[in-house]
């Protein structure tokens, strides 16, 4: 009878372990980011090793191990649910949105968690933990001597795979260039990380550091101002847009030129297009603080010590907002986010970084009617920050943008850096441009329909996207050329700004096809905005004359023709 106890003990507690790998399997098995064989292994390693490591030590500690394995079993269940949403499981960005102080993510996390399901799971997990809880246990020694050289077994291997985390992390960007920020981790660094129950604490050592990082980058521009003048009191509502885009390319853009009618709502509502508009970089860790700061372009680190456009608005009265689709935290992320804590409402929309699917774009559309709502009587200046055209491309965009076809490969995702996927990676790309003209047609008709404020929304990508251009052979970006650094902007003002400025807009108007750069951004915003920010550089708004020669995009445009010669 005692043997037949301890059996079904001994089942129930196994039964717990098998549930915790049912993450990693799904993770192997849809592989959304198309992982090599070599770090899927490690995924299945290193989680089958924490399995092991538990099994070990259920002989020596029962009780202890039957609690563990429940706890690790209820979070597994939602492990589970990550990788099915997103494509990935636990990682920095969802610790960032169950720990955020406004509890805004945290609410809209738990919201979004099919908790019936979840509870019906947590009470099988919790009956099968009743049923492994010994009251007694009677292992015999030579079982102990074994499970004990099982444990420590596991504890090394596990230790070498913290070796394997450093062997394993990249290196590929200049992190000296931008301390404090620590890289990302890549190949089975970050196989290891998705490795369930094993990754655990590696993600949140990553959480703990990359917090860190972003409070000490913070703290050097808390405390800047560019001692802006108020604006003058109004008798309306100023409310002004500035949206960063990812990855859009101008020669995409049908108010551009392009073959295929990629921005046909745009095109409805005369906007400005800035065909010949520059990125200074073509990362965006470096790209978006130059759209928003006066940071040099190439130059300044994450250590520049000013404070963004943000803080100018909101030195001049307006009340400040960050609506953002990409992840707070991240060596790529991170540099931009310091500038997100300048905002007085913060709301970032994805727990996914640009790996993941995570939610579209047009997420942004009502979070903004949220932050009219809430700043309702003031003036307002709102970043948006969307995921745009970042690869993986279908990831972007809902089915119903699916009009260029074929936009993926059958049963497998398209390859970034495959010249036989070509045909898949532009079509799906120009599907994201399609659901971003949308996008942005959706954010002008939000404040179209304010009427009686004066409102202007300005966007410009951070940079473009290679897609097998020429005979480079370039993909995605990282590269210097037009593909990947003349990038899509456009403006659009209200009918009410239109009005009192129209020399503003007329001049931007005038300057649709002159060479520019992003770095003229910082200028450009203050001047449409009416801001008195000291110090400004001449003549670097789009909406100035004289314009400024870009001196920093010196043979650009030479250099590009000469790159494949004829």
């Amino acid at each position: 009878m005692y043997w037949n106890i301890t059996v079904i003990r001994a089942g129930c507690f196994v039964l717990l372990l098998l549930q915790q790998v049912l993450p990693a399997i799904w993770l192997v098995v849809d592989n959304h980011r198309g992982l090599p064989l070599d770090e899927l292994g490690v995924i299945i390693g290193a989680s089958t090793l924490g399995l092991l490591f538990q099994a070990s030590l259920y002989v020596l500690a029962p009780r202890l191990l039957s609690v563990l394995a429940a706890l690790l079993c209820v979070l597994g269940a939602v492990e589970l649910w990550l990788v099915a949403t997103l494509g990935w499981p636990l990682d920095v960005n969802v610790l960032h949105a169950l720990t955020e102080t406004n509890a805004m993510e945290s609410a809209e996390l738990v919201a979004s968690l099919p908790l019936l399901p979840l509870l019906a799971h947590t009470c099988v997990v919790v009956s099968l933990a009743v049923c492994a809880w010994p009251r007694t246990w009677q292992a015999k020694p030579e079982a102990s001597k074994a499970a004990k050289r099982t444990a420590v077994l596991c504890v090394a291997a596990i230790s070498a795979l913290h070796v394997l985390d450093y062997w394993g992390a990249s290196v590929a960007d200049a992190v000296s260039a931008e301390a404090p920020f620590q890289a990302d981790a890549e190949g089975p660094a970050l196989a290891l990380r998705g490795a369930y129950p094993t990754g655990l604490p590696w993600v949140l050592s990553d959480f703990l550091v990359a917090r860190g990082e972003l409070a000490q980058v913070a703290a050097q521009v808390r405390d800047y101002r560019f001692n802006v003048p108020p604006l003058e009191p109004m008798n309306h509502r100023r409310i002004y847009v500035f949206v960063i885009g990812e990855t859009t390319r101008a020669d995409h853009l049908g108010l551009n030129g392009y073959t295929r009618a990629t921005t046909p709502r745009l095109n409805a509502r005369g906007v400005v297009s800035f065909s010949r508009l520059h990125s200074v970089s073509t990362y965006t860790r470096v790209s978006v603080p130059v759209l928003l700061s006066r940071r040099p372009p190439g130059g300044g680190g994450a250590g520049f010590g000013e404070a963004s456009i943000v803080t100018a608005f909101r030195e001049a009265g307006l009340a400040t907002a960050w609506i953002s689709l990409q992840a707070p935290l991240g060596f790529h992320e991170s540099p931009v986010s310091m500038h997100a804590q300048e905002a007085d409402i913060r709301m970032f929309l994805n727990l996914s970084d640009y790996r993941g699917s995570g939610r579209h774009d047009d997420a942004a559309i009502p979070a903004l009617r949220e932050v009219l709502q809430q700043t309702e009587g003031r003036d307002l200046f709102v970043v948006i920050h969307l995921l745009g055209s970042h690869f993986q491309y279908v990831d972007r965009y809902p089915d119903a943008f699916s009009q260029f076809l074929p936009d993926r490969p059958r049963g497998r995702s398209a390859k970034l850096f495959d010249e036989q996927d070509k045909e898949y990676l532009i079509n799906a790309y120009d599907n994201t441009v399609l659901f971003q003209d949308a996008v942005l047609d959706g954010i002008i008709d939000v404040l179209a329909r304010q009427p009686a404020a004066e409102s202007w929304m300005m966007y410009s990508s951070d940079h473009g996207e290679a897609l097998f251009d020429d005979c480079r052979k370039y993909s995605g970006h990282g590269m210097a050329s037009a593909a990947t650094q003349n990038v899509a902007a456009v403006f659009w003002a209200s009918p009410l700004y239109a009005s009192r400025q129209p020399r503003k807009v007329e001049t931007l108007r005038g300057h649709a096809d002159a060479l520019a750069s992003t770095a003229m951004m910082f200028e450009t915003l203050a001047d449409l905005g009416g801001l008195g920010v000291p110090a400004q550089r001449p003549q670097n708004s789009l909406a100035s004359v004289p314009l400024r020669i870009p001196h920093e995009l010196d043979g650009i445009e030479e250099r590009e023709l000469k790159a494949c010669p004829k």
